[in-house]
């Protein structure tokens, strides 16, 4: 069994996850009210607007007609609805509400390596309750949801919606997505990235919940133009092996190949190995990193045995989680 608390003033919110290998359509629903109860934490943290991913509903000049009222010192008197002044014999105003929402797409990668976990939970799985946990706070916002979940071979994307018919038609997908069995191999995270480029549209809040395998140059230059023109806010979701292989020995491990489960020794010889293996993950890891901040994009690192309720809550406040969490090579 795998848990983590939320707490609020005179409260206190419990999460049980069933699985640390998997997630339900029913548990992506109930974290709705952790997703609410994080969500004030970070108000009360901040009185200042967050930036990005936010919405802010505000009476000014805008699109939509909010309502007529007496003229008031200060206001604008293009505004004036001459029509009322005339009938009522006093000035009024014009109202609308100035709508500065920006879609927010979540991307959710359940490619072969995504579905890997040594502590805590799958990454994959990290990456759905994320999603799910930043979706119900973008619904309260009122902001329109959408995104991708795709696989090594397959991919589903969601046009964003008002309300919870985006959110819910994401959550359907990661629940397919978390069906298909894995088939290694592919360059499914390239497409996706180009999609993004081609199809959403400038100015949305794109969140990307992944590992960032096979993040080489065709994935950079697919993303292209799209670092200019939406706000991304980029996830890298790591297990602590990812970082770190473990002292030399043989250790025994299960995996898949196709529908068939097998079994085998991982091998590990000593120091000098687990040294470099360190150094390439540091690498790609300060590749991805320097790629997204270079351009002005929030980066944070998700670690499986970590905190839920800290991840989420750092991602929706734009504050980076400290690299320390990436544990050092013993």
């Amino acid at each position: 069994m795998s848990g983590s608390t939320l707490h609020r003033p005179g409260s206190r919110v419990s999460l049980e996850f069933a699985s640390p290998a998997s997630t339900s359509l029913d548990e992506l629903v109930r974290l709705r009210t952790a997703a609410q109860a994080m969500q004030r934490q970070v108000r009360k943290r901040s009185a200042a607007p967050m930036s990005g991913g936010s919405v802010s509903r505000r009476l000014g000049r805008g699109l939509d007609f909010a309502e007529v009222r007496e003229y008031q010192p200060g206001d604008d008197v293009r505004m004036i609805d001459w029509k009322v002044t005339a009938r009522s014999g006093k000035a009024h105003t014009k109202l609308f509400v100035e709508e500065r929402e920006r879609p927010v797409l979540l991307v959710v990668d359940f490619r072969a390596g995504m579905r890997f976990g040594t502590q805590g939970m799958y990454k994959s799985v990290l990456a759905a309750r994320l999603a799910a946990l930043l979706g119900w706070c973008a619904v309260a916002s009122h902001d329109r949801v959408g995104g991708f979940v795709f696989t090594d071979d397959w991919h589903d994307e969601i046009r964003p919606q008002n309300g919870r018919r985006g959110l819910m038609s994401l959550f359907r997908a990661i629940h397919h997505g978390q069906q298909r069995i894995p088939h290694p191999g592919g360059d499914q995270l390239t497409r996706t990235l180009q999609r993004l480029r081609h199809g959403v549209h400038a100015g949305s809040t794109v969140v990307l919940l992944s590992d960032f395998e096979g993040f080489d140059e065709a994935a950079r230059l697919a993303l292209g133009s799209a670092l200019q023109s939406l706000d991304v806010m980029a996830v890298h979701v790591c297990d602590p092996l990812d970082a770190n292989l473990p002292p030399a020995g043989r250790y025994p491990m299960i995996g898949r190949a196709g529908q068939s489960q097998r079994r085998f020794l991982l091998s590990i010889s000593g120091h000098g190995e687990r040294q470099q293996y360190r150094q390439a993950f540091e690498q790609r890891a300060a590749s991805v990193q320097q790629l997204f901040a270079r351009h002005g994009h929030f980066h944070t690192v998700a670690m499986t045995n970590g905190s839920l309720r800290d991840t989420a809550t750092a991602i929706l406040s734009r504050q980076p989680l400290s690299t320390s969490l990436i544990p050092p090579l013993a």
